[in-house]
């Protein structure tokens, strides 16, 4: 499915932020094949940025990387005011998944991990809008 497709099948933009080049390149493969469109960063501070210019789907955020690391945009992220975008937080950290959640992440990844959990993460929790502590499915009607 091209982007132009995705876009139509109302899959959205998936924000991948990782320090990892390899890791952002494997991740941008298989959701394009899932018909997901995908951006990468490599550090928070463009993370936010690019949430600023325009709000993705899903924000698939590595929470070990240098300068602005993911906790750090995951805390400005929730303190801002109005619609919340959904957040998977990817670590290898043993207690990263209790702080993520805890922290007001949607979701957690635990590095290594299968690229059909990764999907299935994606597909979970790409579309979900949040408002403060409440979340519920987009619903739209096309007429």
């Amino acid at each position: 499915m091209c982007a132009m497709q995705a876009a139509d099948a109302g899959l959205g933009t998936v924000l991948v932020v990782d320090d990892d080049a390899a890791i952002r390149r494997v991740i941008e493969e298989a959701l394009a094949a899932e018909g997901y469109t995908v951006q990468s960063v490599a550090g928070g501070s463009e993370a936010l940025a690019a949430v600023r210019a325009g709000r993705p789907a899903l924000i698939l955020l590595d929470v070990n990387m240098p300068v602005v690391d993911g906790w750090q945009v995951l805390e400005e992220l929730r303190s801002a005011a109005g619609p919340q975008t959904p957040v998977v937080v990817m670590t290898a950290g043993y207690d990263a998944q209790d702080r993520a959640l805890a922290t007001g992440a949607q979701g957690y990844l635990g590095k290594p991990f299968e690229l059909d959990d990764l999907i299935e993460a994606v597909d979970a929790h790409a579309g979900l809008t949040l408002r403060g502590s409440v979340e519920a499915m987009v619903t739209e009607s096309h007429g």
